[in-house]
């Protein structure tokens, strides 16, 4: 009897715990389209001191077709929408793969630039732009002090 008890109690603790966390799911491109359509608009910029950190429109680039991706002003931009890992071979510069994550509030694209015929030109980053309120952006560069956050203007 002690057991059931002590695990009833584990139980509804845990079940607790994630109805109050505010987690962050896992998503896809159509899910993550619907999510920006309802967030386009102008926004100014409230924190950042990186040159990319300016405010303007989020829009997309072509609104006929959503795969062609958006910008947010004239410096932040995720093009070329698509589900997993794509690579492309470049003439004359490198092998180029992107790779996209998406969640309910946010969207990640991971860039390598490998196999370059100028090793300077070899590259691996990621920038993440993330809803963090309903009028709030918050836009990163991963292992740089390239970080913003945007209010949508009413």
């Amino acid at each position: 009897m002690r057991y059931s008890e002590v695990l009833l109690y584990t139980i509804c603790l845990s079940m607790s715990a994630l109805g109050c966390a505010k987690t962050e799911l896992p998503s896809n491109k159509s899910q993550f389209i619907s999510l920006l359509n309802s967030k386009v608009g102008n926004y100014q910029v409230v924190a950042g001191t990186a040159d990319n950190c300016t405010s303007g429109s989020l829009t997309w680039l072509d609104k006929n077709n959503p795969d062609q991706g958006f910008k947010l002003g004239n410096s932040i931009m995720f093009n070329a929408l698509h589900n997993g890992t794509q690579t492309n071979k470049v003439a004359n510069f490198c092998l180029v793969t992107t790779k996209y994550k998406y969640t309910t509030q946010s969207i990640t694209m991971s860039l390598r630039h490998t196999r370059c015929e100028n090793d300077s030109d070899n590259l691996n980053t990621s920038q993440t732009l993330r809803f963090i309120a309903d009028s709030r952006l918050h836009y990163s560069v991963e292992n740089s002090d390239n970080v913003c956050q945007f209010e949508l203007q009413r």
